[in-house]
């Protein structure tokens, strides 16, 4: 396991397909990188590819190339009606069981997302806000009862970037529950979801060091001496292009912006980065040891 991991996404189609697997295999080869977060199935079907033992052989090829191995499961988006309950024990299990597969196929850790409760646009739950937080609590004691210890492996979690400035109660999560029960909390601090004004910036997603070194080392500060902390925090990169703008429209997101956002990562005390681009696609100039790639944009 890396001492600072150095990730990048890959969804769930490149992650089945060889050829997209070994130029991505190879960009880690080539760069700073040393992790790779794969999706695998969370309600049904094949782990990743159609048998475990194809699924062993490949990822047993990538951890002979000193690539670190993250499962990213989905936990609660998804199901018949668009959100499964995230109250379900029986989904729990199901979590549960997944995630054991996971490692037994070859993954060193498992990573969950959308471990909390609907947003805004996303399905609504009827329960009571406040018994939202100690229910995903919960869930957490479960995955580290049943998952993490069980295993002897770690596990991490997936929080909203504003999670870092206090507890969201409408989705559930709280930092301070999250760094209790996970190896890593890897939040979501993309600049391009801070609105207008953010950080006294009229733009964030033009100031991608200053947006995501904020948070970060707010987060940090509130989490970092509490009695029960055993994680490490490891954060979300936004490689796409999004603005701040509100509505939102497409701004290029260059090797620059990547650096910056790892540049601030790495001020802020962070055990390592993972880069989020949904096509999982990537310029190698970002990810280079040590780049600052290319000059500082308009920040317009």
């Amino acid at each position: 396991m890396p001492t600072v991991t150095k990730a990048i996404y890959v969804n769930f189609a490149a992650g089945r397909s060889a050829d997209r697997m070994n130029r991505l295999s190879s960009l880690v080869q080539r760069t700073e990188l040393n992790s790779l977060v794969i999706d695998v199935r969370s309600d049904g079907g094949a782990l990743l590819l159609d048998r475990d033992e194809a699924t062993r052989a490949r990822l047993g090829a990538l951890r002979e190339a000193g690539i670190y191995l993250i499962a990213r499961l989905v936990a609660f988006k998804g199901g018949p009606r668009g959100w499964y309950d995230p109250g379900s024990e029986e989904r729990w299990r199901e979590i549960a069981e997944i995630s054991l597969r996971a490692f037994e196929v070859g993954f060193d850790e498992v990573n969950y997302d959308y471990v909390r409760y609907g947003a805004a646009r996303e399905p609504r739950s009827r329960t009571p806000v406040e018994e939202r937080a100690p229910t995903i609590r919960a869930f957490f004691e479960f995955l580290r009862a049943e998952v993490g210890d069980a295993a002897s492996r770690p596990i991490s979690a997936d929080l909203f970037g504003i999670t870092l400035l206090g507890p969201q109660d409408g989705v559930g999560q709280r930092l301070e529950d999250a760094v209790e029960l996970f190896d890593y909390v890897m939040p979501m601090p993309y600049p391009s979801h801070w609105g207008p004004g953010s950080f006294g910036l009229a733009n964030p997603a033009h100031h991608p060091y200053e947006t995501v070194h904020a948070p970060l080392s707010a987060g940090w500060r509130r989490v970092v001496d509490l009695p029960g902390r055993i994680a490490l925090l490891r954060s979300w990169v936004q490689a796409f292009d999004l603005d701040s703008s509100r509505p939102m429209r497409r701004y290029e997101y260059t090797p620059w912006h990547i650096r910056e956002q790892i540049r601030a990562i790495e001020d802020a005390g962070c055990a390592g980065y993972a880069a989020w681009n949904a096509r999982s696609e990537y310029e190698e100039s970002a990810f280079l040891p040590g780049g600052q790639p290319g000059g500082q944009p308009d920040p317009g």
